[in-house]
């Protein structure tokens, strides 16, 4: 073949790889496969052109063998998703023969954990959604990760944040993910580059002396694992202003006594608000629990279940009602309020000098343009783990870390992700529709029961889906079916009898066990 025929077929076949390949995740060796349709000389110029332009670098042993190559994966976040991102980069290290990740993960505390990390409130000036006593709302045999269950040994099911902190330990020492991880490096920018690379910039704190050091780095991955629970959501509310006592969000709360005597109104009915509630009605003269879904006022012993807080007028009186119902309550006693009412998502290092068009307006809560509730739909290499929510979080960002680090690899059972387009038309469905319970944009991230298929939906995508992936995401629906069950059964300020509750997993038969119950006398499911 002429040299002029040669060029003109290796810019042919560039125009179509290019397009075919334009994810930043596409397989290497998709693309020297089909390059072998031309000449070696035409062949080794595409290949330099679309590698250039995908940022992946790649090296040669002189007999035309394709050699191991090295990406640089940056994770942001040392909590839950982050070490399940990092295990996953990890794990694709052990089945992926053409490439090897270099994986930095930056928490900017100094120890994993993330929100699990309890801090007592009380002698920190920062706010952590960790309060101290704290057990968790979801039992450990559901919660653990596919790859480290959490056993049933006869003991409480439902633990303290102490509990899932060493849990978490355990899992990092388990696969050896300290080694990644640099603490106290708080993320300062992430940028896109021209050549779709990613750009950070963090903070470290050197040495005693306290000198800020600034880190900058370039990553061919970016995994965002921050979480979102550090930025309230406090609702206006007319003359919230003018309340005359202690305002708080659950942010800050710690415990239950600065409340004893007092009564107190917290402001949301989902589980931090219940579970606080009913702490600080342990203590206090009275409480108030306002539930947007409530219609009319329902007392149960010192807890009154109220509709919709409204306002507050110039007497310091709050005021509830519904749309409805007629009624009108006002609660002219209240000493405190402690706004239960949820987290804003927040990227502070994202912004518009990041190249990255990225929407995350507060009191929407909605996270777009994101692909499959992961990936960003026009730049996939940078992808979110955890965005969404009323889930069960560590084994779904498992299964969402497995499918990101799936996709720098050629899959035998996986697939790839769609053309840019399909990408970008499905992220704005999802985010137009307010996602799978399409109710209002707020809950574009509510997975809640559509959990169970966006897992498995992710596990076919990593080639990870098979009998016993069915069989463990099977296990967890039924668990957490029966969990929501007892604990929607609990009445505000009521005993918490659902905590009490012991399972046992049987993944075999896609069920559970109930080593002990409260609230039912049952052996077997």
């Amino acid at each position: 073949m002429s040299s002029s025929r040669a060029f003109v077929s290796s810019t042919i076949l560039f125009v179509l790889l290019y397009a075919t390949c334009s994810s930043a995740f596409q397989s290497k060796a998709t693309i020297f496969r089909l390059s072998r349709t031309i000449s070696k000389a035409a062949a080794a110029a595409v290949t330099s052109r679309i590698l250039a332009s995908m940022s992946i670098s790649t090296n040669s042993n002189g007999n035309g063998e394709e050699c191991i190559q090295t990406k640089k994966v940056g994770i942001i976040g040392g909590g839950a998703a982050g070490l399940a991102t990092a295990r996953a980069f990890l794990r694709e290290n052990e089945l992926n023969q053409n490439t090897q990740y270099d994986v930095t993960v930056l928490e900017s505390r100094d120890s994993i954990g993330g929100i699990w990390k309890y801090e007592d409130q009380t002698k920190t000036e920062k706010n952590r959604p960790m309060y101290r006593n704290l057990r968790t709302n979801l039992p450990k045999e559901l919660m653990a990760y596919r790859e480290l269950p959490w056993g049933s040994d006869g003991e409480a099911s439902y633990v303290t944040h102490k509990d899932v902190l060493e849990y978490l330990e355990a899992y990092a020492n388990k696969f050896d993910l300290l080694k990644c991880i640099t603490f106290g490096s708080s993320v300062k920018q992430l940028t896109v580059l021209d050549d779709d690379q990613i750009s950070l910039e963090w903070t470290t704190n050197a040495g005693e002396d306290g000198n800020v050091e600034t880190h900058k780095e370039t990553f061919d991955n970016v995994c965002v694992c921050n979480g979102h629970y550090a930025r309230p959501a406090i609702p206006k509310l007319e003359g919230l202003d003018t309340f005359h006592g202690d305002i708080i969000h659950a942010i800050e709360y710690d415990n239950a006594q600065p409340y004893a005597g007092k009564t107190v109104l917290c402001v949301g009915a989902k589980p931090s608000g219940l579970d606080i509630s009913r702490e600080i009605g342990l203590v206090a003269k009275h409480v108030y629990l306002s539930d947007s879904a409530c219609d009319k006022m329902q007392t149960f012993g010192n807890v009154s279940l109220m509709p919709r807080m409204q306002s507050v007028d110039e007497n310091g009186g709050v005021h509830f009602s519904s749309p409805r119902s007629a009624e009108e309550h006002v609660a002219d006693d209240v000493d405190a309020i402690v706004f239960c009412s949820g987290y804003d998502y927040d990227f502070p290092f994202i912004n518009e000098e990041s190249n990255l068009e990225l929407q995350f307006t507060p009191g929407e809560r909605r996270v777009q343009p994101l692909y499959e509730q992961t990936w960003h739909a026009r730049c996939p290499s940078v992808s979110f783990i955890g965005i969404p929510h009323s889930i069960v979080p560590f084994p779904l960002c498992e299964i969402q870390a497995a499918a990101v680090g799936s996709q720098t690899r050629q899959q035998i059972n996986g697939i790839p992700l769609p053309c840019l387009s399909d990408r970008l038309a499905a992220a704005s469905e999802d985010a137009a529709s307010g996602g799978p319970n399409g109710a209002r944009v707020q809950e574009t991230h509510n997975l809640a029961s559509h959990q169970w298929d966006f897992c498995r939906k992710l596990a076919k995508i990593s080639g990870d889906y098979d009998d016993e992936m069915e069989k463990f995401i099977a296990t967890n629906k039924a668990i957490y079916d029966r969990s929501g069950k007892e604990r929607k059964s609990m009445i505000p300020g009521g005993e918490d009898v659902y905590r009490e509750t012991r399972f046992r997993r049987n993944d075999e038969n896609q069920s559970y066990d109930i080593l002990y119950s409260k609230t039912e006398a049952e052996s077997t499911v």
